[in-house]
């Protein structure tokens, strides 16, 4: 008995539908896992070699949570600095959440209602 080996195309007309079905199936399970976020604030540091950006996030119980990213300027992808789940001791309608940079663009500080609550110090180069 010989045996008859076939190649199958990777894609075939018939499964368009299938492959449709699919990648809308995977939008929607993101946009149900992916929570809302809010932009706040993107700001320059003052030499112009870093960006940092605030964002806040809504929970149930409407209690925001905030994330700050920052990236070098030239570069496209941003990275997680720093994640507050929630921030409990002002009420949420009276939060004024800003970022703040030093002179010398090596100090990235986030500010609730004027005052510091966090800081990262940058490497100098």
């Amino acid at each position: 008995m010989q045996r008859v080996y076939q190649k199958t195309p990777l894609f075939r007309p018939g499964h368009l539908g299938t492959v449709l079905f699919a990648a809308f199936v995977l939008f929607i399970a993101l946009r149900i896992l992916t929570p809302p976020s809010e932009e706040l604030e993107v700001k320059e540091s003052p030499d112009g070699t870093r960006t940092a950006r605030l964002l806040r996030y809504f929970y149930l119980d409407n209690q925001p949570s905030y994330k700050i990213y920052w990236r070098e300027t030239p570069e496209s992808s941003w990275l997680g600095l720093y994640h507050l789940p929630a921030y409990t001791n002002i009420p949420p309608e009276s939060a004024e959440p800003a970022l703040e940079w030093s002179r010398d663009s090596h100090r990235l500080d986030f500010l609730m209602n004027g005052t510091s609550i966090w800081h990262h110090v940058f490497p100098s180069d």
